[in-house]
């Protein structure tokens, strides 16, 4: 799979680069200075060059998948990167139909109004970003993280919040949920919140429930039926035999017994 990751020589970018390497995909790394790219290159990704702020459109095309784990590192820039870059890189994935999207947000996205200062200002961004994913008819998945640290990755989460306790979550184990995220298509349209836990990455993946069904799709045969159009008239003959014409046996009773040959067809063959 080719993969677009922005901010890719970002702590948690860089981790994520690495991994998806790792795993066999082709990975394009989008920096925002051409002096970032070497370091992309040396490990085998391919470095793209562009501006979360202005037009990143482009480095979509022809990928197959797009993850958004950049972010403002000055707090004027939240509004441009947190919010409209990760919205546009989705516009742009949606445009050119690639098959998954992931962004990277924050617990506590879903009511930036709970918090004050600094931290309210970040979590509108994202929480701008995923308002906008979600109107896009996308394969998206958000994933709600805890704060990042530093600390080694232990490979288990959880995706239950506790109530009033601060959540962390380390990024090596944030750049694995991200890498596995992407490989699992009932993820489609969820927000999943990952936090330090003590569950195995990939099985608290999988518990997650898939996304419902839109109204009036079909789940089953009887119903998938239920819904076909009425039959044409004019496809029907009136005087058509109810059974096929080129039948080999006529009568009653049941079918003559046929004889099967039951010669060796190779005789000499040992």
């Amino acid at each position: 799979m080719i993969v677009l990751v922005a901010g890719a020589n970002g702590r948690l970018g860089g981790l994520l680069v690495a991994l998806l390497l790792d795993r066999g995909h082709a990975v394009r790394g989008l920096v925002r200075r051409q002096d970032e790219a070497a370091a992309l290159e040396d490990i085998g990704a391919t470095a793209l060059v562009g501006d979360l702020r202005g037009d990143v459109e482009w480095a979509a095309d022809g990928c197959d998948a797009a993850i958004f784990a950049a972010g403002a590192r000055h707090r004027p820039d939240l509004g441009a990167i947190d919010g409209g870059g990760a919205a546009k890189l989705a516009e742009a994935a949606d445009r050119y139909g690639l098959r998954r999207y992931v962004l990277c947000s924050a617990v506590g996205a879903g009511a930036p109004e709970r918090r004050d200062g600094p931290l309210r200002e970040f979590l509108a961004a994202k929480h701008s970003a995923e308002r906008r994913l979600e109107r896009l008819d996308l394969p998206w998945t958000i994933l709600r993280f805890g704060r990042l640290t530093d600390t080694a990755g232990t490979g288990r989460i959880t995706t239950t919040v506790p109530p009033g306790t601060p959540v962390t979550l380390s990024r090596d184990d944030a750049a694995l949920a991200v890498a596995e995220a992407l490989e699992r298509e009932h993820l489609a349209r969820r927000v999943v919140h990952v936090i330090d836990g003590d569950r195995h990455v990939a099985d608290a993946l999988d518990s997650v429930e898939p996304a419902p069904l839109p109204p009036g799709h079909y789940t089953g045969l009887g119903a998938g039926q239920a819904g076909n159009p009425p039959l044409d008239p004019a496809m029907l003959v009136s005087d058509a035999s109810p059974l096929d014409a080129d039948v080999d046996f006529e009568g009653e009773g049941p079918l003559p017994p046929q004889l099967i040959g039951n010669e060796d067809p190779g005789p000499v063959a040992p």
